[in-house]
């Protein structure tokens, strides 16, 4: 299932899937809930698709983790700007992003 020009239902989504690291939530959380909505959605989707490059609409995102327009695009902005994201697209479309995984595991 691609995520490209998909609406997905899913009654009630409460989870999280894919590899989760406790060190980038941690850092994800540092710039508050919209950041962690943003985080969940991505991580959800990539377990979902198996894709690392993930379309964060409007719809979905609000739908399942109440994240709006406007707080997406701002969270986004602080994300790159931290280099926690690679960001694909700009304002006025749905854009591809994924999650900067760390050069090199701790343990």
């Amino acid at each position: 299932m691609s995520p490209k020009n998909k609406t997905y239902d899913y009654d009630g989504v409460y989870f999280t899937m894919g590899p989760i690291s406790i060190n980038q939530f941690a850092e994800f959380s540092k710039h508050g809930l919209g950041a962690i909505r943003l985080f969940q959605y991505i991580k959800t989707l990539q377990g979902l698709t198996k894709e690392k490059w993930i379309k964060v609409d409007n719809v979905n995102s609000y739908k399942w983790f109440g994240l709006s327009q406007s707080t997406k695009w701002r969270v986004i902005k602080k994300l790159k700007e931290d280099n926690l994201i690679q960001v694909r697209g700009s304002k006025g479309r749905a854009p591809l992003i994924k999650i900067i995984a760390p050069e090199k595991k701790l343990n």
